[in-house]
């Protein structure tokens, strides 16, 4: 240990030596190491005082006179999958290249009992590197150059007041956004990401790094690496604001630089060439030149609130700073260009003194509480939707094509088992897309065994009271299409059957939060007419504008509970809320759950009674019961069945359709036969062997009585003609 000692700290010195020869050369250093010391990071088996959740890692370390637990959860960076890189050739034309760039070992996450900490590493090469922020204080780690025990260097950065100088030039005013209100601090200091991002928001990033900067290292692996350290720092920053950044595109000029370092948008020529090459074939959301010596961010103003607008090129110095710093810089531009403001006085952010949007934010990694109303305000418009797009929009169209082998059916293919591993697994299906000689199909719900399923099949059971169950109808591998009861059938005492659910609130209620709950009294549905994610009646599309309700169509919003006893489970993303009314009723219900594509659970159903004799359409108590014109009557189907959404008769068991009148075996004309039905008792080998030896048994002593009935009436007979024969005699 003592040998080991002494060669840590042989190389501390020289690395602080190579560091003094660094700063040195930058002129008066803006930033420097306070302390460095040698740990071994211990992987934990166990989570701490937490439960163990699966996806995490946890390791322990002694740095700074403590020992911290860090936990850690793995991101995506890139996007996609791979990271894209286009570099230059020789005479400098760009060409592009999936290089291995490890994509899987990137981690955010905190240090336990530490409120707010923030640790972002990556596990790329060995060991971990990357940086842990505690309260202001911030933590370098990295592993030990040869190292054999897995001992890494824990250094304290620390930076003098001009390392990051300030984000706009003396005398430049804030220009706020008129049609934005301002950031009341009072209001806002609790204020959730949630509010405005139901869902993530997303950048479709691209990086490029000018010749002078592919210079500093002159090294294509080197250049990559400290690219994607920087902007894997700039990922986890947004987290706070619920929004990731991915890398799409990383681009490298190793020859030369195509154009001037001009920094004007949308006029220069910088711009004009990210514009042709880059922005408009990739769908850039947002692109940073990472330069050399120039732009200071002191004396450069990113363009305001252009990224929706496609004006989205920004400039980043890296004069020789750490990557953390420029991290920090990237950052405050990149949100700077999507139209957040930079922080007034009265702006905080929690257990951090600056935050990122300051005019000078050095060390951080948290924005503001005015940061997060700025972004709140944003995304309630239209022009803030580049960050979070309806989920109708296929992002990787420009990345799919059609192909045999993608496990999708498309074109003139007859199936697809995709890969030629996964197609070994099949014997309906080759490698060509087509059916195998004497296979009828590959997969579906009426598919068994290569051939079509046996008529009358189960293929899509009941979901609901008001659904009907589906069966095969031995032509074809795909189930027949959904029925339902006819809208309005009565459900219960209160609702009716509309597209195939009960209306009954009370029924929706129990859905949700348990078999307690019930449904809301008139006055918790007053939240409707208020305008957020918890009380509103319709949301503007593509945007978080929520409209409220009128009074008349207060029924119709946000479904609202009460006598609610359990936690329910819910969908991720999706929260619940509660509240009192005046007469000290509680209330409950859930936020809508937007950009994903899946059912709005808390949401008033379409088809519930609002009001005597009126239904909810379209989020308005307008639609009369009466247009459902729900005609039938026990007799139609002559008492043995009821009507689906086609309006036919399904037939109970024991009636054959469409009018239920001979016997058979239930359905309707629409979704199938029900198979036939025959009394089967069916045992098990066990009990057969046992029934077997039971008959048996019996059968053998019925063989010893008979065999013994036998043998004495021979006897009586013997006997019997020995006495008659004396009897003569005498």
């Amino acid at each position: 240990r003592g040998t080991g000692a002494f060669r840590a700290t042989l190389v501390l010195l020289g690395l602080w030596a190579l560091l003094a020869l660094a700063q040195c050369s930058q002129g008066h250093p803006s930033w420097r190491y306070v302390s460095s010391e040698v740990v071994i990071p211990r992987k934990e088996t166990h989570h701490g005082k937490g439960f163990r959740v699966p996806g995490w890692l946890s390791y322990s370390l002694h740095f700074g006179g403590q020992r911290y637990v860090i936990h850690l959860r793995r991101k995506a960076l890139f996007w996609p999958r791979h990271l894209l890189v286009t570099t230059q050739d020789e005479q400098g034309a760009l060409q592009m290249d999936y290089p291995y760039v490890p994509s899987d070992c990137y981690y955010l996450g905190y240090l336990e009992e530490i409120p707010l900490s923030m640790v972002t590493v990556d596990m790329c090469y060995g060991g971990l590197q990357g940086i842990m922020k505690l309260d202001d204080l911030a933590y370098e780690i990295k592993p030990l150059k040869d190292s054999l025990s897995f001992e890494h260097v824990v250094s304290q950065i620390t930076a003098e007041r001009d390392a990051v100088g300030p984000m706009y030039s003396l005398g430049h005013r804030e220009d706020a956004d008129a049609l934005l209100p301002a950031a009341h601090t009072a209001s806002t200091a609790r204020i959730s990401t949630t509010t405005y991002a139901s869902h993530a928001g997303r950048i479709r990033g691209q990086v490029q790094c000018s010749y002078l900067m592919y210079q500093v290292y002159n090294n294509m692996t080197f250049i990559v690496r400290f690219l994607v350290h920087m902007f894997n720092m700039v990922d986890s920053y947004f987290s706070s604001l619920h929004v990731t950044y991915t890398i799409f595109l990383l681009t490298i000029y190793n020859v030369r630089d195509p154009f001037l370092i001009d920094i004007r948008v949308p006029d220069g020529e910088a711009f004009e060439y990210y514009s042709r090459h880059f922005r408009i074939p990739y769908g850039i959301t947002s692109s940073t030149v990472v330069n050399k010596n120039y732009p200071h961010e002191g004396s450069y103003e990113p363009p305001h609130s252009t990224m929706c607008r496609n004006e989205n090129l920004i400039f980043v110095a890296s004069l020789g700073r750490h990557f953390v710093f420029l991290s920090t810089v990237a950052a405050n531009e990149i949100m700077r260009n999507y139209g957040v403001s930079y922080d007034e006085p009265e702006c905080t952010c929690l257990r951090r003194t600056i935050c990122i949007m300051d005019r000078f934010p050095l060390l951080t990694d948290r924005f503001s509480n005015c940061s997060l109303v700025d972004m709140n305000n944003i995304a309630m418009r239209a022009s803030g939707k580049c960050l979070f797009p309806p989920y109708r929009e296929s992002l990787n169209k420009s990345l799919t094509f059609v192909r045999c082998g993608n496990n999708v059916v498309e074109d003139q293919e007859q199936c697809d088992c995709g890969s030629l591993k996964q197609c070994y697994h099949t014997d309906c299906c080759d490698t060509n897309c087509h059916l195998t000689p004497g296979s009828q199909c590959y997969v579906g719900s009426c598919c068994t065994n290569c051939t079509y399923s046996a008529l009358g099949t189960l293929c899509r059971p009941m979901q609901t009271t008001c659904d009907l169950p589906e069966y095969c109808t031995s032509g074809s591998q795909n189930c027949p299409e959904d029925f339902y009861l006819q809208d309005g059938t009565p459900c219960s005492q209160v609702g009716y059957c509309y597209h195939g659910n009960c209306t009954d609130r009370s029924i929706h209620c129990k859905e949700i939060f348990g078999p307690d709950a019930e449904d809301g009294s008139s006055d918790c549905y007053d939240i409707n007419m208020e305008s957020h994610r918890f009380g509103h009646c319709s949301r503007e599309e593509d945007s978080n504008t929520y409209q409220p309700c009128t009074i008349e169509n207060r029924m119709c919003g946000r479904l609202q509970c009460r006598n609610v006893t359990r936690l329910p489970q819910l969908q991720d993303h999706v929260s619940f809320h509660q509240s009192m009314t005046s007469t000290g009723t509680v209330c409950f219900g859930l936020d809508e759950h937007r950009s994903t594509g899946t059912n709005d659970a808390g949401r008033v159903r379409p088809g519930t009674l609002c009001a005597p004799g009126t239904i909810c359409v379209n989020g308005q108590c307008s639609g009369p019961v009466e247009d459902l014109n729900y005609d039938c009557t026990p007799q139609k189907c002559n008492y043995r069945g009821v009507c689906n959404n086609n309006r036919n008769c399904h037939c109970h068991v024991g009636w054959d359709p469409p009018l239920c009148l001979r016997r058979g075996f239930g359905g309707s004309a629409d979704s199938g036969p029900p198979p036939k039905r025959f009394r089967e008792v069916k045992l098990s080998e066990q009990s057969v062997f046992y029934l077997q030896v039971a008959v048996g048994r019996f059968f053998a002593l019925l063989a010893a009585l008979l065999f013994g009935v036998a043998t004495n009436v021979r006897i009586i007979l013997v006997g019997k003609e020995a006495e008659e024969s004396e009897s003569d005699e005498e």
